[in-house]
């Protein structure tokens, strides 16, 4: 988290301010592959993350949620596409009705019905 210095300042604001906070495991993934990339984590950083990321509540994919993302990436989204991670992050945040925050706030308010929260 380190280098993501802005992401932990918005989430640190926001938890402070009584903000119950989640997280998709998809941005899980995404977090892990920048990491994997640049360096193989020690064991102790794992756990640190791994309690990190439980904090936010990570939502999955599940067979609802497939259905929403492969509607959106096939036809909502046709010609104006966000990426596949990126659409099933937005149906995982349109399936439970919350709002997402991002520092990308653009790319998805193409999403149609997502609410969206841009952070700088």
């Amino acid at each position: 988290m380190n280098k993501k210095v802005k992401a932990k300042k918005a989430i640190d604001e926001f938890q402070q301010q009584g903000f119950d906070l989640y997280t998709t495991t998809i941005n899980v993934t995404e977090f892990f592959m920048g990491l994997y990339k640049v360096r193989e984590a020690s064991v102790a950083e794992l756990e640190k993350l791994k309690d990190f990321f439980f904090t936010l509540h990570p939502f999955g994919v599940d067979y609802d949620t497939s259905l929403v993302a492969g509607k959106l990436f096939a036809s909502m989204l046709k010609g104006n596409a966000i990426g596949w991670r990126d659409t099933f992050i937005a149906a995982i945040v349109l399936q439970h009705g919350n709002t997402i925050v991002t520092s990308n706030a653009e790319h998805f308010k193409r999403v149609p019905g997502l609410s969206v929260v841009e952070y700088s």
